[in-house]
């Protein structure tokens, strides 16, 4: 369905943005009477779509609003929203190797632009260019300011605010790893406090986005600084508080963006966890000396940050406290789950997602965003993850109920070219066990099998331990997913469903190899171990470089080069360590050994990882 434009009357701004759409969906311009007519409504949160003598007529307060309602048009869908939120936003960690293309992040604004989402977040440690720095992103696929204007100029055809989220105190670990960052070095991870070549180094990093960015906004992160202080910091100064160190060096930090003109925006976690001696973020009954209050700058905004509670009161308390901090506006951060995954987890993605916007309409948070980490090397299918920010927004636009429906299905299909409902299949892959009262008892990951030992087996051994027989409902549980998903290999508009098939393929033979593997050495089966060392390890082999290649396709879809070689590394280091089981075989069958080891354990140690440096093993990670 084709439906036409004309710049008679428009509100600011739409014609740039009909556009833009335009290069991908049917949106054309013409002279004269057109199918869409656009009303500015007086009401910032009024959004309403209706279809009227053969026209749709969009009417909204806001520019988010007249994006979504074209959205909405396409689906022919008509039905009155709620337009909550002023920011509505989505963060894309592109610094765990997976550095999104300016091409891949343009097709991403424009989907988004069509769910109603006006903000976006580019997370990055190091992976941008600076001057003078050649160490500073290396090998990374650090951003030029070219590229980086380029998906900023796009953003604002399309009335996206592009804002940076960078980290001006911590997690610089990338950086930290090389001796010419050796004097602004605290720690491992964190930056030296009080030195001076320390806020050399930070004007150049907020200049760079400074002079990238037309937003005057910029994330400076500043979480998880657990070890602040404790480094060489206190070689050269003696114990200090951290929250002291801490409130210091925001001061500094602020005084920077001051003078660049810029308003910032840091994770509020640290004021909590410098308050309890457990460092907990949620601790209930923690308080916040006035001190410390008065310590904080009052031009910061806060961000609270939470992808983990169920329950809307956590989040009513934790966004009041961190509005009592320094009275600004909470900056709300919850989270569409692409980490510990090599899909989107919808469930835990929903658990989370709704008590949050709940709670954000409760107390008057007016500015939400959803993370997208990339933890343990960025591995997750991005794309997936469509499916639940689309989620996230129809829950968010529906206060009055009706989220969940048909709307949402008939929306996601016209933005993003394929079924709602089957991305939600693929999405469980992750696993989710119940106890008896509904409550979650463990997710059960794919990650946990994908990099599991062929060997030692510590993710199988710890799982069957903590609940026997738990293999065969995973066995049973993939397999079921890949029946329903099996006619659909072809379909890659979002998630790709065919490169999903292919790693429950993998996972399947993985838990099948090492079930068999276990009872065939027990009984000293050996035809059993003879073919599980020739033709058994070839099918997993096989099948790991299915996969192998799938990845690397979807990789370039989306990434620079740069990255890749962390996910080819561990892949080849799993396709050897099978080869090496049917070494160990051989030797067993050949009467050079007289057992494996690692398959006579039973000492009763549960480990039930989900995510890895490397390969599941005993060994240190180097």
């Amino acid at each position: 369905m084709k439906l036409t434009w004309t710049r008679t009357a428009l509100p600011k701004n739409l014609a740039s943005l009909l556009e833009t759409l335009g290069e991908e969906y049917p949106l054309q311009e013409v002279e004269g009477k057109a199918d869409l007519v656009f009303e500015q409504a007086t009401r910032p949160e009024e959004l309403s779509v209706r279809r009227e003598d053969g026209q749709w007529f969009i009417r909204a307060g806001r520019s988010h609003g007249f994006a979504r309602g074209v959205g909405l048009a396409l689906a022919d869908i008509e039905t009155t929203e709620h337009i909550g939120f002023s920011t509505f936003g989505f963060l894309l960690d592109c610094t765990r190797g997976n550095i999104v293309t300016v091409e891949a992040f343009k097709r991403w604004l424009r989907r988004l632009a069509l769910l109603g989402y006006n903000v976006g977040m580019i997370y990055v440690k190091d992976a941008y260019q600076l001057p003078d720095e050649p160490f500073f992103g290396l090998m990374r696929g650090a951003y030029s300011q070219d590229e980086i204007r380029a998906i900023d100029a796009y953003a604002q055809k399309l009335g996206i605010e592009i804002m940076a989220s960078i980290q001006a105190l911590g997690h610089v670990e990338p950086i930290m790893q090389y001796w010419a960052y050796h004097k602004v070095k605290d720690t491992a991870s964190t930056l030296l406090v009080d030195e001076p070549a320390t806020y050399v180094l930070l004007e150049k990093m907020i200049g760079f986005w400074s002079e990238a960015l037309e937003s005057r906004r910029i994330h400076l992160g500043m979480d998880e600084t657990h070890d602040l202080g404790r480094g060489r910091f206190m070689d050269l100064n003696g114990y200090e508080p951290p929250i002291n160190i801490y409130n210091r060096h925001l001061g500094k930090v602020c005084q920077i963006c001051d003078r660049l003109g810029l308003k910032p925006i840091i994770w509020a976690d640290m004021f909590f966890r410098f308050a309890n001696k457990s460092q907990s973020y949620y601790e209930p009954d923690v308080k916040i000396a006035d001190e410390v209050r008065r310590m904080i700058p009052p031009q910061v905004q806060l961000s609270y940050w939470d992808y983990y509670h169920r329950d809307k009161e956590t989040y009513v308390t934790m966004l009041t406290k961190t509005r009592d901090l320094n009275n600004s506006r909470p900056f709300m951060a919850s989270g569409v789950w692409t980490w510990d995954s090599l899909w989107t987890d919808y469930e835990q993605t929903a658990a989370t997602v709704k008590p949050c916007i709940d709670a954000c309409r409760q107390v008057g948070a007016d500015e939400l965003i959803f993370t997208m980490w990339g933890d343990d090397g960025g591995h997750c299918d991005i794309d997936s993850a469509l499916a639940g920010l689309a989620m996230a927004a129809d829950y968010a636009y529906k206060p009055d109920g009706g989220s969940d429906g048909p709307e949402l299905r008939r929306l996601f299909q016209a933005a993003c070219g394929t079924s709602y409902d089957r991305q939600l299949i693929a999405g469980a892959l992750a696993m989710t066990c119940f106890k008896e009262d509904g409550t979650v008892l463990r997710k059960i990951r794919d990650k946990t099998t994908l990099w599991d030992d062929p060997l030692m087996g510590m993710g199988y051994y710890g799982l069957d331990k903590a609940n026997p027989g738990v293999w065969e409902e995973v066995l049973t549980h993939y397999r079921g997913i890949l029946a329903k998903l099996a006619d659909h290999r072809d379909d890659d508009a979002a998630g790709d469903i065919g490169h999903a098939c292919l790693l429950l393929e993998l996972l399947s033979a993985k838990i099948v190899f090492r079930r068999d593997l276990l009872a065939a050495y027990r009984n000293r089966d050996q035809t059993a171990l003879a073919w599980l060392a020739d033709e058994g390890v070839n099918e997993v082999i096989m099948r790991f470089q299915a996969f192998g290649d799938s990845f690397r396709r979807r990789w370039f879809q989306s990434c620079k080069s740069y990255g890749l070689e962390l996910f080819q590394i561990r892949m080849g280091a799993q396709m050897e360590r099978y080869r090496e089981t049917s070494r160990r075989i051989g030797e067993l069958l050949d009467g050079k050994a007289e057992a494996i080891d690692e398959l006579d354990y039973d000492g009763g140690a549960i480990f039930t990882p989900f995510k890895f440096l490397a390969s599941a093993t005993g060994c240190f990670f180097v």
